[in-house]
């Protein structure tokens, strides 16, 4: 990256010019004129203001229209402003104010009180208030000014209020830092889009790629973003990112959606790419509500989980066998409670995409083998395996979904769980059997929150119990409900047995979980090295952090 510094003037004639262009992926300029003025003073008192960013490349990089009248592109390749737009647009637009798209910025400036203005109409009329943009020309007259408004050269005030002015107009020579990017990459370059946050909001690739899209596909964003408004009211509004590494896998770029901007992906290449999203998608939500009996997407684990299966069905036209339909469902349960795509993500997809393409009698295997990780995946779930996890575990979510395929139902109203609607967080609503006020001072923070202390229940069945203890409330409770979510008898339902409780419900949840994987029971006879242990969940890895302390 080098770096180097300009004066202010020079870049805003870079922009005026068409030396210096806008990306499309920069929102449009939205700058108050508070900080307008606020930026003035800065650079009027020599303060910090950030760096511009700015890249050159040779790619044809999608573009949008200043918010400046700007010339013709004086180069094939001219260099794109990364960052800093809504800094030089300001300047410009208060520095040269005939280029300006609009009303043009009103600030002035008090020699009086060496303070910048957004004048109301009653100050205006003040005299004494300079119009910054007459202070920022090339060869303005300050002595002329200044009689202009009574101030004559005999006056006390004459010099001070000339240097003042004169320290306005050097605004025009501030030395400017400039960091440039010179990359043909757009891996590269979409990382460096995510790191810069100049107090807007942090850019995404998936914003890059959307930009491309609005440049190439004029009416796609809006299509696209339509599709997206079905998905959420199916409530299955798959996160964007997930939804462009399809679209990359569809168009034959790969899962690194960043790849569709590439300069041989046209418009047409891209609509047709999205018209096979839009497929897919739909065919994989009937798949995860039908077969896999997920409700909506706050029930996955990540949104990534569907690529893979969407791009199975959408080759498949939908079509598939019974053996395929229960490969790929425990693959989806699979990617799911071993956090698959925790990281690596598109070298994973694209990894599996090719698996898929392939086909075979060994694509199931293939896929679950890599989705257990470390794992061998023929090696059961153990209780163990539950001890210590929480709510933010991916098994906790498995869990639920073991819940709803049992047919469980809640608590109070005794309706299917799955027709619970769902909560304004979008998460699971789930209820501590044992209560934390009856438990947690005796047996501590982790066998509180166990998964083996955590039921599916509805809003209302939660505030209902509220805080009783189990042996009070558990018995009201159906005991068809009870056996749906694997709790123990009345023997375990005293404080003083919580432990005994949780133990024999790690052991029912855990055949629940390993007959959901497709695994064998779990054998306490079998040894079990270390390529069977599960990764440390984040919340875990936060208590150690917390009791180390």
């Amino acid at each position: 990256m080098g770096q180097g510094t300009e004066s202010l003037s020079s870049q805003v004639e870079a922009l005026l010019g068409g030396k210096l262009v806008i990306p499309s992926i920069q929102r449009g300029y939205v700058w108050r004129r508070s900080q307008v003025s606020y930026l003035l003073d800065s650079l009027y008192r020599g303060f910090p203001v950030g760096a511009l960013l700015i890249w050159k490349t040779q790619l044809d990089v999608p573009l949008r229209p200043a918010d400046v009248l700007q010339g013709s592109h004086a180069y094939d390749t001219p260099a794109v402003l990364l960052d800093g737009q809504q800094r030089l647009t300001s300047i410009a637009k208060v520095m040269r104010p005939d280029a300006v798209k609009g009303a043009p910025l009103d600030v002035r400036f008090d020699p009086r009180e060496e303070q910048f203005l957004n004048p109301s109409a009653v100050q205006r009329k003040d005299p004494m208030l300079f119009k910054v943009s007459e202070l920022l020309a090339e060869s303005p007259q300050f002595a002329s000014m200044l009689m202009n408004v009574g101030v004559q050269p005999g006056d006390p005030n004459f010099d001070m209020f000339y240097a003042r002015l004169q320290k306005v107009h050097a605004i025009r020579k501030y030395p400017l830092p400039i960091l440039t990017v010179e990359s043909d990459d757009y891996e590269e370059v979409a990382d460096i889009f995510t790191r810069v946050n100049q107090g807007g909001r942090r850019l995404s690739k998936g914003d890059l790629v959307y930009s491309a899209v609005a440049a190439r596909w004029p009416e796609g964003v809006q299509t696209m973003e339509a599709f997206r408004e079905e998905l959420d009211e199916a409530n299955f509004a798959f996160d964007r990112e997930a939804i462009l590494r399809l679209m990359g896998l569809l168009a034959g770029t790969g899962a690194q959606s960043i790849k569709l901007i590439a300069k041989s992906v046209t418009g047409d290449d891209l609509k047709a790419a999205w018209g096979r999203t839009e497929d897919a998608l739909r065919r994989v939500v009937d798949f995860l509500r039908g077969e896999c009996s997920i409700p909506r997407v706050a029930a996955l684990t990540s949104s990534n989980v569907a690529v893979i299966p969407a791009y199975f069905l959408h080759l498949r036209k939908g079509s598939m066998t019974a053996e395929e339909a229960d490969g790929l469902r425990r693959w989806v349960y699979t990617a799911m409670a071993f956090s698959h795509y925790s990281s690596q993500v598109e070298s994973k997809l694209d990894a599996e995409a090719r698996v898929v393409a392939r086909g075979g009698s060994g694509t199931f295997a293939d896929l679950i083998r890599r989705a257990s990780g470390p794992r061998s995946p023929d090696i059961p779930l153990s209780p163990s395996d539950l001890e210590h996890r929480s709510s933010n575990s991916p098994l906790f979510t498995l869990l639920y979904i073991a819940a709803l395929r049992r047919g469980a139902k809640d608590w109070h109203s005794n309706t299917a769980l799955s027709a619970q609607p769902m909560t304004s967080t979008s998460k699971i609503e789930f209820h501590h059997i044992f209560p934390k006020a009856t438990v947690q001072s005796r047996y501590g923070h982790r066998l509180t929150n166990s998964l083996a202390n955590l039921a599916f229940i509805s809003a209302t069945a939660n505030k209902v119990i509220g805080a009783k203890k189990p042996e009070n409330y558990l018995p009201t409770v159906h005991p068809d409900r009870l056996a749906e979510q694997w709790v123990p008898g009345p023997e375990t339902w005293s404080v003083n047995a919580f432990e005994q409780f949780l133990a024999m419900r790690r052991e029912a949840q855990v055949a629940a979980l390993n007959e959901l994987l497709g695994l064998p029971p779990y054998d306490p006879a079998r040894s079990r090295g270390p390529e069977a242990e599960l990764p440390v969940d984040d919340d875990e890895v936060a208590a150690d952090v917390e009791q180390s302390g």
